[in-house]
């Protein structure tokens, strides 16, 4: 969906305020341009704090993470906008939902495998007394979207996962402790039902084409990956500062869009920061199946997109809109989403846009002209417009295994 260029203008206005009445005095101004948009802010000390439960935590062998950097958070749009105008207040309903990441739902399903089973769970009782928390709901969009796209996947296996997932949810968590007994609170057919319905939505035609934005944007971040991997692999003693600049070449001249947190990841890696060495782990000049960790490392990062998206998702009419956090086993994925959180997030319609909390562009120089002056949108807008991602995604792949041959010589 294209945002209309004086939305776009109003919605960057808000972008550079810092506090709630600076806010409420620039959607007033901007009122007509914004009367579509919803924002979501998250401060340090302004506004409702999250419950407990979804607040960031990387106290467990899993995290939970909220996306924004603080755990606190107020929101405007025009109807909070005109209670506050009113009233002086604005009571709104959100929805909040914890989003389960592949590696968090595949492990359900060692534990939960048939229905009335005795379960041997030690290894992620944290886990499971989490999740039955009573402000806790849970889902597992993540798992579904990585999943129904993968060319190689093992459909049983995917069956098996869904299975798991849904007898957990149906799981008595409390007379199992109590009393030993493994119980669900519904019948093993109604679950069986549940299971086959979700297991016909995640490779529907409608789930397809609902995802299939991310589908895409997954492909182009995987090639962003190999290629930053290239220019690392290849000019190992260049500065970060040079590299990074080589990368911007060629979201201008093949990529054709600017994906500012994979980018800055990226940058980060070409700095050799310790933020970045447990995501980039398994990315060695010398490792199998190194072309399939990049594209798991590719979906880490869609799912942080994938949040961001869910945050436009109303279950009912009187929601005005959703915060989702992500679970995650993943080390590598809790250390790269502390590089820089987001500050906040507006929604026009369905459009998610972050404003992330620093702008990392500014320490480069260079950058400002490399990524925005006229030539060079001009430049992204004519690539994007004729890129050829299979075709690229080939390219880079072949670059990167020869390279790596070439270096083992």
């Amino acid at each position: 969906m294209k945002i209309p260029e004086n939305v776009i203008n109003a919605i960057n206005k808000m972008f550079l305020c810092s506090n709630l009445t600076e806010h409420l005095a620039c959607y007033q101004h901007f009122y007509d341009d914004l009367k579509e948009c919803t924002f979501v802010v998250f401060s340090e000390n302004e506004g409702i704090k999250l419950p407990e439960a979804l607040c960031t935590n990387y106290d467990n062998n899993f995290a939970i993470i909220n996306v924004g950097y603080e755990n606190r958070f107020y929101a405007i749009n025009r109807k909070i906008y005109e209670e506050m105008l009113r009233t002086g207040k604005s009571d709104y309903y959100i929805d909040v939902c914890v989003e389960l990441d592949t590696q968090a739902v595949s492990y359900l399903n060692n534990i939960f495998v048939e229905y009335n089973q005795i379960l041997d769970y030690d290894k992620i009782k944290a886990l499971i007394e989490y999740l039955q928390l009573p402000e806790v709901n849970y889902s597992c969009i993540p798992y579904l979207v990585e999943n129904a796209k993968k060319k190689d996947i093992n459909k049983f296996d995917c069956y098996e996962n869904i299975k798991s997932f849904m007898l957990f949810k149906s799981f008595n968590y409390f007379d199992f402790v109590q009393n030993g007994i493994c119980k669900f609170d519904r019948k093993e057919e109604d679950i069986q039902l549940d299971v086959d319905d979700l297991y016909k939505v995640m490779f529907s035609e409608r789930f397809a084409q609902y995802y299939e934005n991310f589908f895409r944007l997954h492909n182009l971040i995987y090639v962003l990956l190999i290629k930053a991997i290239c220019i690392e692999f290849f000019n190992s003693k260049k500065s970060a500062q040079n590299k990074i600049m080589e990368l911007f070449n060629f979201v201008n001249e093949k990529l054709g869009f600017i994906p500012e947190r994979e980018l800055e990841v990226c940058y980060y890696y070409f700095k050799h920061d310790n933020k970045t060495k447990k995501f980039f782990k398994r990315v060695q000049k010398n490792s199998n199946g190194l072309l399939n960790s990049i594209n798991g490392m590719a979906w880490d990062l869609i799912h942080v997109r994938l949040i961001e998206k869910e945050f436009t998702v109303r279950p009912i009419d009187k929601v005005e809109f959703a915060i989702h956090v992500l679970l995650t086993f993943d080390n590598g994925l809790k250390e790269i989403l502390q590089i820089n959180p987001v500050e906040q997030i507006a929604f026009y319609k369905e459009v998610t846009i972050p404003k992330l909390r620093h702008v990392w562009i500014d320490e480069i120089q260079g950058a400002e002209v490399k990524l925005f002056s006229k030539d060079n949108i001009r430049k992204r807008k004519q690539t994007l417009e004729s890129v050829n991602v299979s075709k690229l995604k080939t390219v880079l792949e072949n670059e990167l295994i020869s390279l790596c041959r070439n270096m083992k010589k």
